[in-house]
């Protein structure tokens, strides 16, 4: 604002400077129009400011349609700030339900002694009453979205470089291992997917209404997340992990009623994954056949 007075000042100066020093008289014709005895100075300043004023009118329609276009981009970035706090809203929302409910479940569970004491989860003596139940459910409920496939993930980690003090089978340590991974995965566990765990090293994960693929996916994420960073125990030490990952998969093309051809159908793919080495997963329909070499 200071710069613009400054200017306008400076051209003030010239202005008057150029009157005082062309103060001739003169006349002026335009069309029929005579003006005698004019100060050419008066003139040409006069010339000037309608010069500026008509570069003003053409500039106006311009500038005015800018600003209306900030205006709108505005508004409309305003009303998107407001969506997506409202989504956003709605989504924590969300979450805190299925949180909720979660819990719930597993004050029920914990009620009922279901569950493992060690990492919290379900154990897994369950596992083959959940899979019969979500196979009577995807035959009650074709039309279901959510009963389209059921699915068994079974999870083995295990220490990639065990410590000589670790060698000995400290169950103390291995619990507290246990506990670690369980953590990890409940913290990335989906809400419509159920984890399993034996005590022993081993989980359990069911899921539906995904395909081979996107439950291969899933199983990838899990196993980023055990492996991508050392995991961190209670008492501060930390280790890594490589993890083993199999799964079956069936849906009505790939059909089964029998919950134990789909769990089997699992430990073949585990066994599978890991005859092929380190941090390697394999999901199957539950009938495709295993190649063997």
């Amino acid at each position: 604002m200071a710069l613009f007075l400054i200017f306008a000042l400076v051209i003030a100066f010239f202005a008057i400077a150029f009157a005082l020093q062309n103060d001739q008289l003169i006349t002026i014709n335009f069309f029929l129009w005579q003006l005698e005895r004019q100060h050419l100075a008066t003139v040409l300043l006069l010339t000037s400011g309608l010069g500026v004023v008509f570069g003003l009118l053409v500039t106006i329609p311009t500038f005015l349609k800018r600003e209306w276009r900030i205006s709108r981009t505005k508004r409309q970035a305003s009303s998107l700030e407001t969506q997506l706090l409202a989504k956003q809203q709605e989504v924590n929302s969300q979450a805190r339900q299925a949180s909720t409910l979660r819990h719930s479940h597993q004050n029920l569970l914990r009620s009922l002694d279901l569950l493992d004491h060690t990492t919290g989860l379900v154990n897994d003596a369950v596992v083959p009453r959940t899979t019969r139940a979500l196979l009577q459910q995807m035959k009650m409920q074709p039309l279901n979205p959510e009963f389209q496939s059921v699915g068994l993930l079974i999870i083995k980690p295990h220490r990639r470089q065990p410590n000589a003090s670790d060698l000995g089978g400290d169950l103390r340590k291995d619990q507290a291992l246990w506990s670690a991974i369980s953590h990890v995965l409940q913290q990335n566990l989906t809400v419509d997917a159920w984890l399993f765990s034996d005590n022993q090293g081993t989980f359990t994960c069911s899921l539906t209404g995904l395909d081979v693929k996107a439950i291969t996916q899933y199983a990838e994420t899990l196993k980023t997340f055990l492996t991508e960073a050392p995991l961190s125990l209670k008492d501060g030490t930390q280790t890594t992990l490589d993890v083993h990952i199999g799964g079956a998969v069936t849906d009505k093309d790939h059909p089964t009623e029998s919950e134990k051809l789909l769990m089997d159908k699992a430990e073949e793919a585990l066994a599978l994954a890991t005859k092929r080495g380190r941090n390697r997963l394999r999901v199957m329909w539950v009938t495709d056949k295993l190649q063997t070499h």
